[in-house]
Parts: C-alpha cells; sequence; structure tokens
C-alpha cells in the first residue's frame, strides 16, 4: 500500500544536523566547502544542512553554491513579542533559511512536548519553513505498546497542521533508542515503523494526503547503513547527525541515495 511507488516523483531528502559538532563559521565554511567538493554530478536528491541557529544565517550568506539548502535546528511557536532567547521563524526566512528540525528527540528530552512541536512545526509552515518533525517512540518493548506510543505521538505532533499542507512538512523517524547507537535498526524494523506512520497520517488525513507526506529515517546512520536503506521501499530519506559533520561520510550517504 505505502511502498516504492507512493513517493509520487518526491526527491529523496538527506539532512544533516551538525547538532553543537560545529561551533565556529571558519569551522563551518571549510565543512561546506569539503562537502560541496565532494558532492556527485547530476545531484538526484535534496541536501538540507542544518548548523545551529547562531551559524546558520550567516553561512547560508556565504555559500555561493546552490546545490544544497540550509536549516536550522529548532524555532519558536511565536513570529514575535516577549520571548527572550527565542527564535523568530520570520527571522530565518528572511535570512534564507528554508527548513527547520522540529521535535528531535535530544529537544524532546529537553522539555518539548507533543503540543510544542505541534505548535512550532504550524508556527514554521505558515513562515514558509519546511519543518522536519521528528517522532519516534524512547524504547521498544516485545508486546508492541510502543506502536501506540508512536501513534499518539504522530498524532498529536501533527495535531496543529491543515491536511492541505501535507506536502508542506517531512516527517523524520527519530526512534530514541536508535540515537547514537553504534547499529543503526534493520532496515526492515525502520521501513515498518515508516509504514506504520504513514497508515497513522492515513487515518487521520486519508490515504491520498498521506501519501504526500515525505517520511525520512533519522538515527544512527553511516554509509553502509545508508545503502541498505537506501534500497528500502519507504524511505525517502535520512536526518543524519554525527556523520553529517565528516564531508566523506556525508557524501557517501548522499550518493547511496543517488542510485
Amino acid at each position: 500500500m505505502y511502498g516504492r511507488s507512493s513517493t509520487f516523483g518526491m526527491k529523496k531528502l538527506i539532512v544533516g544536523n551538525w547538532k553543537l559538532y560545529i561551533n565556529t563559521s571558519t569551522e563551518g565554511k571549510k565543512l561546506i566547502h569539503d562537502i560541496d567538493k565532494k558532492l556527485p554530478r547530476g545531484l538526484k536528491v535534496e541536501v538540507v544542512l542544518c548548523p545551529q541557529v547562531s551559524l546558520a544565517p550567516l553561512l547560508k550568506s556565504t555559500y555561493g553554491g546552490k546545490r544544497m539548502s540550509f536549516g536550522t535546528q529548532d524555532v519558536f511557536f511565536e513570529e514575535s513579542g516577549a520571548h527572550t532567547g527565542q527564535v523568530s521563524p520570520k527571522s530565518l526566512v528572511t535570512s534564507g533559511i528554508k527548513y527547520v528540525i522540529v521535535g528531535h528527540a535530544e529537544r524532546r528530552a529537553e522539555g518539548d512536548t507533543d503540543d510544542i512541536v505541534a505548535k512550532k512545526a504550524v508556527t514554521a509552515i505558515q513562515a514558509k519553513l519546511h519543518p522536519i518533525v521528528c517522532v519516534g517512540e524512547p524504547v521498544r518493548d516485545t508486546e508492541g505498546a510502543y506502536l501506540t506510543y508512536l501513534s499518539n505521538n504522530v498524532t498529536s505532533s501533527l495535531a496543529r497542521i491543515n491536511a492541505v499542507d501535507a506536502s508542506k512538512f517531512t516527517i523524520a523517524y527519530d526512534p530514541l533508542w536508535a540515537i547514537g547507537a553504534p547499529q543503526a535498526p534493520s532496515p526492515r524494523v525502520v521501513a515498518e515503523a515508516v509504514m506504520f506512520i504513514r497508515k497513522t497520517i492515513a487515518d487521520m488525513w486519508g490515504r491520498e494526503r498521506a501519501l504526500k507526506v515525505r517520511i525520512i529515517y533519522g538515527g544512527s546512520v553511516n554509509t553502509e547503513s545508508a545503502t541498505l536503506f537506501a534500497t528500502t521501499p519507504g524511505i525517502q530519506g535520512l536526518l543524519a547527525g554525527r556523520a553529517s559533520v565528516n564531508a566523506e561520510e556525508f557524501t557517501n550517504i548522499i550518493r547511496a541515495f543517488q542510485k
């Protein structure tokens, strides 16, 4: 029902979440240069780099190429007001930022609830940003209770988004138990979760709109696992963490999805 034929020509999406691994503009510029130099010719996938918010606009403004877009790692759910220390979606858009990660497991661990994620996602869409909405269960159990958690996680995190905006955001399956793990989950495990997420969205909005949502995997990935994920039906890209700050590793991941 939701296999390889369900992508409707959507480009695969490879996102680099730099977290706090890159902390200066000098480091960032060098990494961008190294990645850009190693990108395959005839790029078939969409590539997005997400530095921390203090670096993203500067690095976007100094990047002379056109083959990569820029995002960042969080945004606030209000456009303006008395919110010291927060980041307005409008300020990101006017700086040339196109994407924003919301609800990453590490942000959720620091207090972002499903409702906060839902508010961030809809505010981002309204500001013409493309949110990458992270969902995923914290643990797995053999009885299948994690599926109930995942279903609630998806429906609550998307609760404020209008169904007509199904193509204006991406879901990243981002299970907490897989982040930083020495080995990525098997493609079969991820594919089953992706299929379940799409079914959950179909139950909310109908099959046609569910098929318009791009779903990627975010977790512990490397060149070897990316090659497996790239050939697995239903997985439409990756959200890479530590691997994205290694130009060789990151471009190998991109190349895996070129085929």
